[in-house]
């Protein structure tokens, strides 16, 4: 995973605007060229990454020396691999610097902030988890690691535990984030689970619609569906998970439709007509 600051930092040269910097006779402009601490930069998460978590990469003395930098050059590359979790500066007796890994809520989070910040919704998320999701429970359903199946089987008596009154609020996203995790894991893919998670954190950002508060029904019915959904999973029947994971998506649309303002709705139902 390579820093964005890696590929957004620039070299400015004050002297000529082209060099020949591979001694090949060929000019690179200058400003083509990574800069002094995105090097460094590049060198530290390399150095990490051949390291496993927590190895000493070296003091900043050692790292000086063998990265043949300035210390402000180094500091400065350090913060930008440190800032991505990938680096560890400790200070004092037996300090340095050593290899980090991020974890899995500091991954998350940045893309699904960055999808808020765009301006993304709920309906445009909703509209990619229907394209991925079935093909994700029905590859779930096929999973056969024994410890896994255990997990979703208490996952569902705590489900059925809580089913007589409605689960609340509070309980249903716990219920979903662990259960997404869970699915996710069955399948074995971790592009499909860094995927959910990023989904999933994504709907807890965004705050303008809130499904379940003051419906019931909707907690009944995301209840009934993520039972049916576990049973589908547990008995590795892949057409029944897909199918429950279409519905969900179905309903889910059919909410974000209804908690729209009424004069977002009427302007979307005029604009249908005229397509």
């Amino acid at each position: 995973m390579e820093n964005q600051h890696l590929d957004c930092m620039i070299s400015e040269t004050p002297d000529d605007e082209f060099g020949d910097e591979d001694g090949d006779g060929a000019e690179t402009p200058r400003s083509r060229r990574p800069s002094q601490v995105q090097r460094i930069v590049r060198r530290l998460f390399e150095l990490s990454m051949d390291s496993e978590e927590g190895g000493f990469l070296g003091s900043e003395a050692e790292l000086l020396d063998r990265l043949g930098v300035s210390r402000p050059t180094l500091r400065q590359a350090a913060k930008i691999v440190q800032s991505d979790q990938l680096l560890e500066i400790r200070r004092g007796a037996g300090g340095g610097f050593f290899a980090a890994r991020p974890d899995a809520k500091h991954v998350v989070q940045r893309p699904a902030f960055y999808l808020r910040m765009q301006g993304a919704t709920l309906q445009q998320m909703r509209e990619a988890s229907a394209a991925i999701l079935p093909e994700v429970t029905a590859g779930a359903a096929l999973c056969g690691n024994g410890t896994l199946i255990d997990a979703l089987e208490a996952l569902k008596d705590e489900l059925t535990a809580m089913g007589d009154p409605t689960p609340s609020t509070r309980q249903i996203i716990d219920l979903e984030r662990r259960l997404s995790r869970l699915v996710a894991e069955m399948t074995s893919n971790p592009f499909l689970s860094l995927f959910m998670d990023i989904l999933f954190e994504f709907g807890l950002l965004e705050r303008n619609l809130r499904f379940y508060d003051g419906h019931s029904n909707r907690r009944q019915d995301w209840f009934d569906l993520q039972l049916g959904l576990c049973d589908a999973l547990i008995a590795g029947d892949p057409e029944q998970a897909r199918d429950i994971s279409r519905r969900r998506s179905k309903l889910i649309e059919h909410w974000i439709a209804d908690d729209l303002p009424p004069s977002v709705r009427i302007v979307r139902r005029t604009k249908r007509r005229l397509d």
